[in-house]
């Protein structure tokens, strides 16, 4: 089982991730727009088990309540109180899942190949589509 690290801009939340993720997925909503300050959000799925915050001030470990996904998906998102950087997501409605942004994840990104591209309707229009991924309209059908 491979072993990766992961940590916040300032280093003072650090993430162990264990295994692979079930996907890789771009979402170009507006709540991910802006929650990562770009034109799109780039997420790896795991199980939540499969997480560890391993170094973490409890103090630094912040969490926003988000009700404006265009999903309709109440979301937690968590965050380093000192840099700002987002260390994860879960969707309330299912608390087995936590969502990774692949940008804190330490080395390669390789093996976080998109899969599939949510909300294409809100892409910036001089950002392509991945090559091989599924692309949705908006969130694909469970």
């Amino acid at each position: 089982m491979s072993i990766r690290n992961a940590s916040c801009l300032c280093g003072g939340i650090k993430v162990e991730i264990r295994g692979d993720p079930s996907s890789s997925n771009l979402c170009h909503c507006s709540s991910c727009q802006k929650n990562t300050a770009s034109v799109f959000g780039w997420f790896a799925i795991f199980e939540a088990k499969q997480i560890t915050f391993t170094k973490s001030e409890p103090s630094l470990l912040r969490t926003y309540i988000d009700e404006s996904p265009e999903s309709g998906n109440v979301l937690t998102r968590s965050f380093c109180g000192k840099c700002g950087s987002t260390v994860s997501s879960q969707p309330l409605s299912n608390l087995d899942v936590l969502v990774i942004p692949v940008g804190i994840i330490d080395g390669d990104k390789t093996a976080f190949n998109p899969h599939s591209e949510f909300y294409c309707r809100g892409r910036a229009e001089w950002v392509p589509a991945i090559k091989g991924s599924k692309t949705f309209e908006r969130m694909p059908p469970n």
